[in-house]
Parts: C-alpha cells; sequence; structure tokens
C-alpha cells in the first residue's frame, strides 16, 4: 500500500489549464467544421473565396483565442482542487493505493 500525502500544486495548475484549453480547442474545431459544413449552404451568404479565407482565419483565431482564455479557470480550478486535496491529506493522512 502507498500513500498520497500531498500532490504538487503547480503541476494541478498547469494539467487543469491544458485540459481546460485542450477541451475548448477540440469543441471549437468542431463547431468551426460545422460552420464550414452548413455556411455554405445557405441562400443568403455568397461564399466566395474572399469569405471562406475571412471565415476560416477569423474562426481559427477565436478558437485560440478562447483556448488560452478559459485556461485560466482550469488553472484556477487545478489550484482548487490541489489545495483542498492537500488540505484534507494533511488532516486525514492521505490516500492509500494498492499498488501492484
Amino acid at each position: 500500500m502507498k500513500t498520497i500525502k500531498s500532490v504538487s500544486v503547480k503541476s494541478f495548475v498547469v494539467y487543469g489549464a491544458v485540459w481546460a484549453a485542450l477541451w475548448v480547442f477540440v469543441f471549437g474545431l468542431v463547431f468551426w467544421l460545422l460552420g464550414w459544413i452548413f455556411g455554405a449552404q445557405a441562400w443568403w451568404i455568397d461564399m466566395n473565396l474572399g469569405n471562406w479565407t475571412s471565415f476560416t482565419v477569423q474562426t481559427f483565431l477565436s478558437v485560440i483565442w478562447r483556448s488560452l482564455i478559459n485556461a485560466i479557470p482550469g488553472a484556477l480550478a487545478g489550484l482548487l482542487i490541489a489545495l483542498v486535496y492537500n488540505a484534507v491529506a494533511g488532516m486525514m493522512g492521505g490516500i492509500k493505493i494498492n499498488l501492484e
């Protein structure tokens, strides 16, 4: 039996930021592709090369920007989880795990 008495706060902050940014990026790419697929089918939009280029660049920059912005709450969530875990593990002695 191994006991985890504390976790690294810095690594939890990084993991929280990376996971939040990754999921926002993945969902952003899905909606970007949906915009490509269904945007050209709209009868009121004249989709020429200029509109496609503008849509592509603006949407890609928006997805990147939202990923970076949403990494901040992810980092705060990782910080909160690490601090709460370290506080509770300090009082209770940690979590015992059976590693084989």
